[in-house]
């Protein structure tokens, strides 16, 4: 009897080292396989997967929507690439495989125009504009044009348009002093911050006061230099259909918290300056006012995911420590 009882836990100790080899087999090859990704690249690569499976669902409402699956694949082969250089590949290729979110949002919002009515064939903006009448007792835009003048918006169009360099400065600033995981936690931020608007953009278009309001302006925006840069690039790069929730402001609060985060006094610094952008937002008549509120909370919610998930990173279990850790 004693020697069956032996003969049966044996056998039981046997399934379970089997079954614990069978389950670190399969995270090896799981770590192995995604091992060389980075949470930024599984981000990207997730919305890839995201827009070109919206794309198809909905194209007949997405013009060229073969040409942008050709592209969404060609941009997963080269992050695929990227990833794979990144510890011993060309010095260039290492350094665009921790940089390319920041090269690719600007790639993806031009992209919203062509994919925004891939779900919804139309606009969602009046409850917006509800909103902000209920909650303003006016229309913003309409509201700040009493306070429009040459210099004011000069420095309106010049702060809405600092947001362009804005984030590669703030990525630059911490990659030069060595602040590699403040740099990595920034980029994380801005990915999560920057997908979640983009998914709302397909599921909820607005089309911003810029068309819908413009009936009711009295007052051109007329000013110098910055004036005319801004109206050259809304002239050949305006979107039709990212304006909830504001990018803008999603991605100039993203840098103010990473800010006070990893350089608190430049923090301080870029409070007015991010401040201001998200007020040239309204005031040059690009977003609505809840439009603005909702970037706050994208950024809110991509700053913490950023912290959440650059803390998690696949790791290679080799096959012999895990038989070992199972005996």
């Amino acid at each position: 009897m004693l020697e069956l009882r032996r003969g049966t836990t044996a056998e039981t100790e046997d399934l379970s080292f089997n079954r614990h080899v069978r389950l670190f087999r399969w995270r090896e090859w799981l770590s192995r396989a995604f091992g060389v990704y980075r949470i930024h690249d599984l981000l990207t690569l997730a919305y890839l997967a995201f827009a070109s499976t919206m794309a198809v669902i909905g194209r007949e409402r997405v013009p060229h929507w073969k040409v942008i699956l050709l592209i969404h694949c060609g941009l997963a082969a080269f992050i695929t690439l990227l990833a794979n250089c990144r510890e011993r590949g060309p010095r260039v290729l290492r350094f665009l495989s921790h940089w390319h979110p920041l090269a690719l949002f600007g790639f993806f919002f031009e992209e919203i125009g062509h994919i925004v009515h891939a779900v919804h064939p139309g606009w969602f903006d009046d409850p917006l504009i509800a909103f902000d009448h209920a909650l303003f007792g006016a229309h913003p835009t309409v509201w700040l044009e009493q306070f429009s003048g040459y210099w004011m918006n000069e420095y309106m169009q010049l702060a809405y348009t600092f947001y362009l360099p804005l984030l590669p400065l703030f990525g630059a600033y911490l990659w030069l002093r060595g602040r590699r995981e403040g740099f990595d936690t920034y980029i994380v931020s801005m990915c999560a911050a920057y997908y979640l608007c983009y998914v709302i953009f397909l599921f909820f278009p607005i089309e911003g006061p810029h068309h819908t309001l413009a009936h009711l302006q009295r007052v051109e925006l007329i000013g110098g230099p910055a004036t005319a840069v801004i109206g050259l690039i809304e002239k050949h790069g305006r979107v039709h259909g990212g304006a909830f929730p504001s990018t803008h402001v999603a991605g100039a609060v993203v840098v103010l918290i990473s800010a006070y985060r990893f350089a608190r006094r430049l923090g301080y610094a870029l409070t007015p300056i991010v401040i201001s952008i998200c007020i040239s937002t309204i005031y040059g008549r690009y977003h609505y006012a809840v439009d603005v509120l909702a970037g706050i909370v994208m950024a809110g919610i991509g700053c913490w995911l950023g912290e959440k998930l650059r803390r998690t990173r696949p790791a290679v279990i080799p096959l012999a420590k895990a038989a070992q850790e199972a005996a």
